[in-house]
């Protein structure tokens, strides 16, 4: 299977599980670019969370450029940053501010019930 079309199937998984706890939901069509460096939008009650996605065998890691990216443009649009990792047929978050300071151990990451938890959204 081709990355693109796996990694556009985990999103849009992602965005169906979302949208089924009420969120508003949008994919990015431009996702990694410059101008729009994230690959998902979820929003409910003004709460916006953008998440950077990746459906890798192995932990994803991401870039410096690209964490810097995601940043300011989270800090433009008063968004919540995450890189989301499907493993494992599971999805698992890691917030952006642990990417920012590259601690990507496993203790950092959280499920999907527990983000959902921190914003109770559940």
């Amino acid at each position: 299977m081709k990355t693109y079309a796996k990694g556009a199937r985990a999103e849009m998984e992602l965005i169906h599980y979302l949208n089924s706890k009420n969120f508003s939901c949008i994919r990015s069509a431009s996702s990694g670019g410059d101008l729009y460096p994230v690959d998902l939008l979820a929003i409910k009650r003004g709460l916006i969370i953008a998440f950077e996605c990746k459906n890798h065998a192995k932990k994803p890691k991401l870039p410096k450029d690209r964490v810097d990216r995601l940043k300011e443009w989270c800090d433009k649009a008063g968004a919540i940053g995450f890189l989301g990792w499907r493993t494992k047929n599971k999805w698992i978050f890691l917030q952006l501010k642990d990417v920012l300071e590259n601690k990507y151990e496993d203790e950092n990451w959280i499920n999907m019930e527990q983000l959902l938890q921190v914003f109770d959204f559940r």
